[in-house]
């Protein structure tokens, strides 16, 4: 009988987290969607935009504490008022301006989800590309950093089959950059499969 009961909780976290992590990379595929779209001088697609509203309001699958397996309730709540307070200013701003917001918004995101990225990332056995970005420095700093996050994106879509990547803030997260003396934004680290650092690169301004 315990066994019985062990394997039924095991297979319960188990379809649990699955569901929770599509629901991480769904959330993660339609920003990215937005986000190159604002950075190409496109409006904000109604569809895509319902879409993540939608996706950020489905329930997560819980455990008896609230964790969801990948973040918690309250992090997911100020995603979703972040968005409404972006969508709330999207009448009144330029294409360009909206980019801006947007990508603050994106990486609200990458910061809620660090964790599980991280361990998503390090057990990738592909070719991965770790990128530097910051919610908050100097003017240029922050226009090459949201330029690069959309060069990557683009540059990892046409490459789909070759390489895993992960953004972070490295302003709330610099744990990484101190680890591996990389401590410029926007910077990149490209690591082999086995987790060896290949090459670095900081504060290049033809970073691909």
């Amino acid at each position: 009988m315990l066994i019985k009961i062990t394997s039924a909780l095991f297979i319960l976290l188990l379809n649990s987290g699955n569901a929770n992590a599509q629901f991480f990379e769904s959330v993660y595929k339609k920003a990215e969607r937005i986000l190159i779209s604002l950075s190409d001088g496109n409006s904000v697609n109604s569809a895509d935009f319902t879409d993540l509203k939608n996706l950020l309001s489905s329930d997560m699958e819980k455990d008896q504490s609230g964790s969801t397996h990948l973040t918690n309730q309250q992090s997911i709540d100020s995603l979703k008022n972040h968005l409404i307070e972006f969508e709330s200013k999207l009448k009144n701003i330029s294409t360009d301006s909206a980019f801006v917001l947007f990508n603050d918004w994106y990486l609200h995101f990458q910061n809620i989800f660090y964790e599980y990225s991280k361990e998503k990332f390090f057990s990738s056995d592909r070719t991965k590309i770790l990128f530097f970005s910051t919610s908050m420095s100097c003017y240029c700093t922050l226009k090459m950093s949201r330029e690069q996050t959309v060069d990557l994106l683009k540059y990892v879509a046409e490459n789909s089959d070759k390489y895993d990547y992960w953004i972070i803030d490295s302003y709330w997260h610099n744990e990484l950059q101190i680890e591996y003396e990389t401590l410029f934004a926007p910077s990149v680290i490209v690591f082999d499969s086995n987790n060896q650092v290949l090459y670095k690169i900081e504060y290049e301004e033809k970073m691909l």
